[in-house]
Formats: C-alpha cells, sequence, structure tokens
C-alpha cells in the first residue's frame, strides 16, 4: 500500500476513534460530578454531545466543578497519556493517533480563553459550560482566561518535552 494512502487512513482512523472517546470523556466528567452530588444520569450521548441529570444536591462549588469538568477530565486524562507516551516507537499509527487523541482536549482549553473574553463583552453564550463557570465559581474572566493559557502552554510543552509533536511531524512528513 502506498505510504501517503496508509497515512491518511491512519489519520481518518484516529479521528473516527478520537472525537468520540472526546465526546464520551467530556460528557463523562460532568457525569461523575453529578451522580457525586447524588444525581441520576437520565440521558448520554455521544451523538448529540450532551447529558441530562435528575436530583443531586449542588453548591456554587460543586456547580462550578461540573461545568468545568467537561473540559478537565479529557485534559487530566491527556496528561496521564502523555506520561506514559513511548517517544521510542517508530510506529506510524501509534505517533499520529497519540498527536490526534492529544490535540482534542488540549484544543478544547482554547474555549476557555476564548468564551471569557467574549463574556468581557456580554457577547458569551449563555448555556455555554465556561459562561456557566463563570457565574456559579463567581471567578473574574480574566482569571480564567489567564488559567486556560497557563494549562493549555503547560500541555504543549508537556506534549513537546514527550516528542509527541515531533514524533507526529515526523511521521505525517514521511520521514522515520
Amino acid at each position: 500500500m502506498n505510504q501517503k494512502v496508509k497515512k491518511i487512513i491512519f489519520l481518518f482512523i484516529s479521528l473516527i476513534f478520537s472525537v468520540p472517546a472526546y465526546i464520551i470523556l467530556h460528557e463523562a466528567g460532568h457525569s461523575l460530578v453529578a451522580i457525586l452530588c447524588g444525581a441520576k444520569i437520565t440521558k448520554f450521548s455521544i451523538f448529540e454531545a450532551y447529558m441530562n441529570y435528575d436530583g443531586g444536591v449542588f453548591t456554587e462549588t460543586s456547580l462550578s466543578l461540573f461545568n468545568i469538568a467537561g473540559m478537565l477530565l479529557p485534559v487530566l486524562l491527556s496528561i496521564a497519556y502523555m506520561m506514559f507516551y513511548r517517544s521510542t516507537s517508530v510506529n506510524q499509527f501509534y505517533r499520529i493517533f497519540s498527536f490526534i487523541a492529544l490535540v482534542m482536549p488540549i484544543g478544547a482549553i482554547g474555549s476557555w480563553i476564548f468564551v471569557p473574553i467574549l463574556y468581557l463583552f456580554d457577547m458569551a453564550p449563555a448555556e455555554d459550560d465556561v459562561s456557566k463557570f463563570i457565574v456559579s465559581s463567581g471567578i473574574a474572566p480574566w482569571i480564567v482566561v489567564l488559567g486556560a493559557i497557563t494549562l493549555l502552554v503547560s500541555c504543549v510543552f508537556f506534549a513537546w518535552k514527550k516528542k509527541i509533536v515531533q514524533n507526529y511531524w515526523s511521521a505525517v512528513t514521511f520521514e522515520v
């Protein structure tokens, strides 16, 4: 099989697995906090990317945690994955999959930068997790932006240090 075609197939397979996995982890983050607050999960949809719950006792703190957990669980699991990443592996699929699987959760941190800026100008979507977090936590939007930038830079730095970015680039530029 042609190497270019093979790498495109690897990229496609990585996306097919990574997108649903990210959605599951995002919604599982919300669900985990809801369950810990005594709620019952009534709906968990991968295709519609949402979950519903019934009941539960939420404080300002637990509600804030509920809103941030959708981003936090996938990011924490990405950091754990990076810790066990084998940078010496020359398997092209492993290199491509690892990068794609990490880009989504780490990229999702971007909304925690962008939405608070919109919030400062009264332009943020009210039903967004970030907007709800700002309201429930009372944390100033610019502090949310600074925290998100710090987390994003730390994750990118860690991915670079673990050679995930370099190995991906090597795989897709047809180097071995």
